[in-house]
């Protein structure tokens, strides 16, 4: 069996799916992996590195891809990676599935297998898996720390002989992993915190990181079976909208993580609300790729709208890659040993574990997720 590693093309991607640690253990289980040159770079990991480790170094893409069994990314293959691909191969990554639809009859037709990381199953067993989790984790922090670098004044009360520096006041929308990173983060640098969800079981993680949850009363249940966010009612969303704004006069710095599996992320923050808040403020935007929570965010980019600066940014993971990396790495790697077949050095694909079940697209170029049939 061989594993082959490309390095990313994606614009702003610096993270790896294998490091050299990662291959050692490969290596141990009787499997080859091949690295593209300088596919760890950007995450402080050198040629050398994964030569030491006992990968063979290949020089482009296309000579990584050859003969490989199984390739490992941390994005689907890119449009220009197709002639590098053949029938038989197995694809690890994160497909952006639920909003790439047609990118997966592509690469049935190319006759791949492919596993979607991202729709890794919330189980406890699948915990170690899971990239959603590592890396929100990692964004979540990052996050706050984008927007405190932005702010024109100090987050932590400060009192001094000229007097005393208000503590800068946040407010995180969405209490999922990522949110919950940006609390305590946010919570740790001094700031008084605020947090909203649609969700009000998670009100008491929320409180026990040192925030305070903005409720909105309501008999509705909005979390999936998977322990998602799903989307809200109007009346819903127009008394969440009022919460919002109130809290928005006196916050310093948002960061907005609410996303929909598979839908365009709902609008939380409007040009209206933004001009209402103090002069100076951030926001960091961190479901800009799919439209935004808020109005004005720009995917990827700056923008000042109202007099806020609004960050677009939806892969914080990749401005951490030295960190990003080896839990993106280990979640692959956990993930392969629950289907290497050691005996006969090769993966074997038990469609009756949930693990495949929940995260295989297509399988000898044939769509087998259940959500995808009929693409």
């Amino acid at each position: 069996m061989l594993i082959a590693v490309p390095k990313e093309i994606k614009n702003g991607e610096t993270r790896v799916a294998v490091t050299p640690d990662i291959v050692k253990k490969y290596k141990y289980m009787g499997i080859e992996v091949s690295v593209q040159s300088g596919a760890g770079e950007a995450s402080g990991f050198s040629d050398k590195d994964y030569r030491e480790a006992g990968a063979d170094i290949k020089q482009t893409a296309e000579d990584t891809y050859k003969k490989a069994t199984a390739i490992f990314k941390i994005w689907a293959p890119e449009p220009s990676e197709e002639p590098y691909l053949t029938p038989g191969q197995a694809v690890f990554a994160n497909f952006q599935a639920l909003t790439n639809r047609g990118r997966i009859e592509t690469f049935a037709h190319l006759g791949l297998t492919c596993f979607a990381l991202e729709l890794m199953p919330r189980i406890s067993r699948a915990q170690s898996m899971d990239i959603l989790s590592s890396q929100s984790n990692l964004a979540g922090y990052k996050a706050v720390i984008e927007a405190v670098s932005h702010l024109s004044s100090a987050v932590p009360m400060m009192m001094t002989a000229a007097g005393t520096v208000a503590p800068a006041k946040a407010l995180i929308l969405g209490a999922g992993v990522a949110g919950l990173q940006a609390i305590a983060t946010a919570k740790r640098l001094g700031a008084i915190v605020y947090a909203s969800d649609v969700r009000p079981q998670v009100k008491e993680q929320v409180e026990s990181l040192g925030g305070k949850f903005l409720e909105v009363k309501s008999d509705e249940n909005f979390e999936t079976a998977g322990g998602y966010a799903k989307e809200t009612s109007a009346d819903y969303k127009q008394k969440q909208q009022e919460a919002v704004a109130r809290q928005l006069t006196q916050t310093n710095f948002a960061v907005t993580t609410a996303l929909i599996p598979g839908l365009p992320a709902p609008r939380l923050i409007t040009k209206a609300m933004l001009s209402e808040m103090p002069a100076g403020s951030v926001i960091i935007d961190m479901a800009s790729s799919t439209g935004g929570n808020v109005e004005g965010t720009e995917d990827d980019k700056t923008v000042i709208v109202n007099g806020v600066t609004i960050i677009g940014n939806s892969n914080l993971a990749a401005a951490l890659p030295a960190s990003a990396s080896p839990l993106f790495a280990k979640n692959i790697f956990n993930f392969i040993e629950t289907m290497y077949d050691k005996e006969n050095k090769k993966l074997n694909y038990n469609f009756e574990d949930e693990l495949i079940k929940g995260t295989c697209l297509c399988f000898d170029g044939k769509i087998v997720h259940p959500s995808f049939l009929g693409v």
